[in-house]
């Protein structure tokens, strides 16, 4: 792959990141002759590292970068994924959080970086969804583009739900359900395998609906095909109001007689690797440390 010495740096201000720790592998990439250019928006929060850092103020600085390095956990790069997404630059991760599927790199190596300069990488390539909210006059008037799910639910007190479940124009069935979550194969170790979904290899091309809380047997988690079109239709709930929320950051109030089409997106987050140990191998490490 090519080297990489233009990089832009994401960090996520909620976390409390020792400034030293920071400073020292921005340090390190900039005696590797690497140029770090941050968001004006975080500019005031990482003052500290002075003449180390440039500031990133509109879409043509940030197309000189290579790459992106996200400071978190899983939820810190899937905010990256989305506000990255017209600019088709990669993403690596360095864990700051708990879970950590989706990071490279742990906080105790940022040695690794030097394979990232060296151009020592692969990219690997994640699907993502795009959800809109129809109107019954056929108006598409919201929509999201995410990395891990699209969540339709109640609002902070569950009621049951019931909506139609259609794939490819032809309806599958009628799900009573507290709500019910459509995740990427990226999104199924996330809210969908705990509320009882599959684990999925990132790297297939489908989409899996997973109930929450079903109120009948036969109410189970379906996977489809990445090409088809899933629409949420007639949806139901007594006296209660009902959102769809894109990866826990968007949410839509819908209004009756609104539909929820999903399906894959154009768009794709490129997640950077340097290890070789591979989706299974990360996810026997995190199952293996929360056991």
């Amino acid at each position: 792959m090519n080297k990489i010495n233009n990089l832009v740096l994401i960090p996520n201000t909620t976390k409390d990141i020792e400034p030293q720790l920071i400073t020292r592998f921005v340090s390190h990439l900039c005696e590797r002759k690497c140029r770090i250019g941050v968001f004006s928006e975080y500019m005031n929060c990482l003052s500290y590292l002075e003449d180390r850092i440039y500031e990133i103020s509109n879409n043509d600085a940030l197309a000189q970068c290579h790459a992106a390095i996200v400071l978190g956990g899983d939820g810190s790069i899937i905010d990256a994924s989305n506000k990255l997404l017209d600019a088709e630059i990669p993403i690596i991760g360095i864990n700051f959080g708990h879970v950590g599927y989706l990071a490279e790199i742990e906080i105790n190596e940022l040695e690794l970086l030097d394979a990232l300069v060296e151009g020592n990488y692969s990219i690997d390539e994640r699907m993502m969804l795009d959800a809109e909210v129809i109107t019954r006059s056929g108006k598409v008037r919201a929509s999201s583009t995410v990395l891990n799910d699209i969540v339709l639910s109640n609002g902070p007190v569950a009621r049951l739900l019931t909506f139609d479940i259609f794939c490819g124009g032809i309806k599958i069935q009628t799900c009573r359900a507290d709500g019910i979550i459509a995740a990427t194969p990226t999104g199924s170790t996330a809210y969908s395998l705990s509320a009882g979904g599959p684990v999925l290899e990132p790297s297939l091309d489908c989409l899996c609906l997973t109930p929450i809380c079903p109120h009948t047997l036969n109410s189970r988690p379906v996977i489809f095909r990445g090409d088809k079109e899933i629409r949420l239709s007639d949806i139901r709930s007594k006296g209660s109001s009902v959102y769809v929320t894109a990866d826990g950051r968007d949410v839509i109030a819908l209004n009756e007689g609104d539909t929820v089409s999903i399906k894959r997106s154009e768009h794709t987050t490129k997640l950077i690797r340097i290890k070789d140990n591979g989706f299974l191998g990360v996810l026997h490490s995190k199952l293996s440390e929360h056991q």
